[in-house]
């Protein structure tokens, strides 16, 4: 794939969030970290919680993977800044990047990408949020209706006019000064939380 065709693609998704945002019914639920956020998102969740948190000046940590720049295209188009690797790919760059070119604005990190398992959490992400000083807030978002797709992170595109329930869960804090066993544990704790989100956010949805 070449870059003119990657950044056509790139083009073409961020005016499909727009035109399809624009039509969405959304509803939050719970309370956004002020204090210098580290946002931890499903991937299947990306195309739901870009709409929502366009022109926010976010900075997202992107995957080297083949598809990551045709992401990194799309979210830049929507106001987002980028930095690029993830727990497999250039993660070390990537946060010291994070650290350096964007030390006081919100963070967003997909902990399951580029390839899953699905809710899964690596270490990095929780050494990354210790050398932040910042504590990690699971995001999830659900469609009704919408096409959930069958690959591994069970994508969602929501249909015209879909009602999207974003659930902000409550943050998991993070010491400055933590070793292997301590992140690997955080690590787990993150992926229970991110699930517990995710039924949670399934349940008020049906009750909307």
């Amino acid at each position: 794939m070449n870059g003119r065709r990657e950044r056509w693609l790139g083009w073409l998704a961020a005016w499909t969030i727009r035109l399809l945002g624009a039509t969405l019914r959304c509803r939050v639920v719970g309370e956004r970290v002020r204090e210098r956020p580290l946002f931890a998102l499903p991937h299947g969740c990306l195309l739901l919680l870009a709409h929502h948190a366009k022109h926010q000046g976010m900075a997202v940590m992107i995957s080297r993977h083949r598809d990551g720049e045709i992401i990194s295209q799309a979210v830049e188009r929507l106001g987002f800044l980028t930095v690029r690797g993830s727990s497999t790919r250039g993660g070390g760059t990537a946060a010291h990047e994070l650290l350096a070119a964007h030390p006081d604005r919100p963070w967003a990190v997909t902990p399951d990408g580029p390839k899953g398992p699905r809710g899964s959490v690596k270490p990095g992400l929780i050494k990354l949020a210790a050398a932040a000083g910042r504590s990690i807030q699971p995001v999830v978002a659900v469609a009704r209706p919408a096409k959930r797709f069958r690959s591994w992170d069970r994508f969602q595109l929501p249909w015209p006019f879909a009602r999207v329930l974003i659930h902000l869960a409550e943050p998991l804090a993070v010491p400055g000064e933590i070793d292997d066993a301590a992140a690997d544990a955080l690590a787990r704790e993150l992926e229970r939380r991110i699930a517990a989100a995710e039924k949670m956010a399934e349940d008020e949805l049906a009750s909307w």
